[in-house]
């Protein structure tokens, strides 16, 4: 266990509260990993997360990052729970946030900074209250809103019950404590501005996008074999590399794939998530499963090849989810230079990006007719326009999601 009184006193203390830190391999402890890494910089770091990792494929031994050695991680126990069970699940986020928050109570001081990811959500209500207490600063990096994004994932039926009321009120409040909420796009912007808008000091929403790793993940000069050999049979592969879980809206994009009178497309989808085995079973009731691959679960070590086999790449989120989460698929999808097939709502991040850079294509989640058709006109003679929106995609990763463009923004803030 870290020794917290062996901390470096020339530098300001940085506290970060996650469930999900290095060397966990979701893309989730990536990303904040990486954060803390950039704000050793500033700082004097200090972690406190799990001591379970939620994805069992750590970082291999020749991963190319390493955490910086200053920073101080303090690991509360916990018990491991089965992720796609909606009742372990808010078991183990409610313990773990009480361990947490707890452990921040013990050892932060007046004055100090506190970073937060809202993961897990009651973490958020139970430091709001600590705050008046121990007088930190509280910055809050907002991935998912909560309890919003209950309502698509079907956990709530609506939002005029009185429970959802309840919980949203508990939550604005929590929300309008914090001296800092940073978002990860314009839709998501809206959404949070508007949980503040009735509190009486409104803290700061600004926007800082997820980024993609230029330098890890390129275009290949070459077109893989697998794509060379499904050509030779006039194939074009769509490509799905995330989690399969209840708010991306892959089951109803496998519905349309099913209809479109394509038959000369491919689907692969990677990664796993609670509708793993639903969606895959239902792709062999309906006998599609040998153009639908489901690969599970893969390292980040394998993200490069796995995105440089496809020659079009799908980002999906489920109807009601706009302001809600911005997918950080996309962002390595762009420095893969393919271009994306977008579903979800046309208002949100990803979609404003796509139009305005010329990089994919979007559609509506109730666009059925729209979607159907497009597939429908994925032939090998489309090839060139997807590879012309994939270059422009690399050059807009380059220009404006570089890792360094990004972290800087968080010492800028915090």
């Amino acid at each position: 266990m870290i020794k917290l009184h062996e901390m470096d006193n020339t530098k300001p203390k940085l506290w970060i509260l996650t469930e999900l830190f290095y060397p966990d391999q979701t893309s989730t402890s990536f990303i904040i990993s990486k954060i803390a890494d950039k704000m050793a910089d500033k700082y004097d770091v200090m972690v406190i997360t799990d001591s379970y990792l939620y994805q069992e494929n750590k970082f291999s031994a020749i991963s190319k990052f390493q955490i910086n050695k200053e920073i101080k991680v303090l690991r509360v126990k916990s018990k491991k729970s089965d992720k796609n069970n909606l009742v372990q699940r808010t078991g183990k986020v409610t313990s773990l946030s009480f361990k947490l928050a707890k452990a921040l109570w013990k050892n932060a001081c007046e004055g100090e900074k506190v970073l937060i990811v809202t993961n897990p959500a009651p973490l958020l209500v139970l430091l709001s209250c600590i705050k008046k207490i121990k007088k930190f600063q509280l910055y809050v990096l907002v991935y998912d809103v909560f309890p919003e994004n209950t309502i698509p994932s079907g956990i709530f039926k609506s939002c005029n019950s009185i429970l959802y009321k309840i919980i949203s009120s508990i939550f604005n409040r929590a929300y309008s404590v914090a001296d800092g909420l940073i978002v990860l796009g314009r839709d998501m912007k809206k959404v949070v501005e508007v949980k503040v808008k009735d509190a009486k000091r409104k803290p700061s929403v600004k926007i800082i996008e997820n980024w993609a790793d230029i330098e890890g993940i390129r275009p290949y000069t070459e077109k893989p074999e697998i794509l060379k050999e499904r050509y030779k049979d006039s194939f074009i592969t769509i490509q799905y590399a995330g989690n399969i879980g209840r708010v991306q809206g892959l089951e109803r994009f496998l519905a349309l794939f099913n209809l479109s009178s394509n038959k000369h497309l491919y689907f692969d989808l990677w990664g796993n998530g609670a509708l793993f085995d639903q969606l895959n079973n239902w792709a062999i009731m309906h006998k599609i499963d040998n153009r639908v691959h489901f690969h599970g679960s893969y390292s980040r070590e394998d993200q490069n090849e796995i995105l440089n086999s496809t020659d079009l790449a799908i980002v999906t989120l489920s109807k009601g989810m706009y302001g809600l989460g911005v997918p950080s698929k996309t962002y390595n999808i762009l420095a893969a230079g393919k271009p994306i097939l977008f579903i979800g709502d046309l208002d949100s991040e990803i979609a404003l990006l796509i139009k305005e850079e010329e990089i994919g294509f979007c559609f509506s989640p109730e666009d059925d007719e729209g979607t159907i058709n497009f597939l429908n006109s994925l032939t090998v003679d489309f090839l060139p326009e997807l590879e012309a929106k994939g270059r422009k995609a690399r050059i807009v990763a380059e220009r404006q999601f570089s890792e360094e463009k990004i972290l800087s923004k968080y010492l800028e803030m915090i």
